[in-house]
């Protein structure tokens, strides 16, 4: 089973975190995050690829919910995890990039396919790269605490014009399924 989790879904003051704000998407991360989700996941059901989604992060910071998701992910089983994000920083500011745990082998291969796969359909959008995160970096706890191989993905930049008038769900879905396919098909990923 693959864990698809929605980034910034805790509750604050019974209202979702939400992260960060697309002026151009007119959404924040969490419910563009959603909508790729529920397509990806109904995408890889039709390819036989059992996943869940976890929108859900119960806890009142961000180490807390880390951990209520990553106790999630291990009560399902799944072989591997991804969480789902976009990046927000300066009107200039541009380009993807994929996390992974710094010591996690398995993980840095997930994020290098995700990488080629997200290449082909979104050519146009830069390439930051393959990032290797160790504890006290943005996104670690999530990465650190998962029991299994995961990879957190930053595709674009809602604070960039430019990465938004590129990106798509559709093609976020497609270059998505078809890296989890190369993982489970080529990667030996048993879900």
């Amino acid at each position: 089973m693959i864990a698809i989790c929605v980034g910034h879904s805790r509750k604050i003051d019974g209202r979702y975190d939400g992260g960060a704000y697309s002026p151009y998407l007119k959404l924040n991360e969490r419910d563009f995050s959603l909508k790729v989700a529920h397509k990806l996941s109904a995408n890889l059901t039709r390819r036989g690829i059992p996943s869940k989604i976890f929108d859900e992060y119960a806890g009142g910071g961000y180490g807390s919910a880390m951990a209520d998701v990553a106790r999630q992910v291990r009560a399902e089983q799944a072989v591997f995890a991804i969480e789902l994000h976009f990046n927000s920083a300066s009107p200039s500011a541009n380009g993807h990039e994929w996390l992974h745990w710094h010591s996690s082998i398995s993980g840095e291969d997930i994020a290098k396919k995700f990488e080629s796969e997200f290449k082909k359909v979104f050519p146009s959008i830069r390439t930051r790269g393959i990032k290797a995160i160790t504890k006290k970096k943005r996104g670690s706890k999530f990465l650190e605490l998962t029991h299994c191989p995961a990879i957190i993905l930053e595709p674009f930049f809602g604070s960039n014009e430019s990465d938004c008038e590129d990106i798509s769900i559709e093609g976020l879905v497609t270059a998505y399924t078809n890296a989890i396919n190369l993982c489970v098909r080529q990667g030996g990923y048993e879900v």
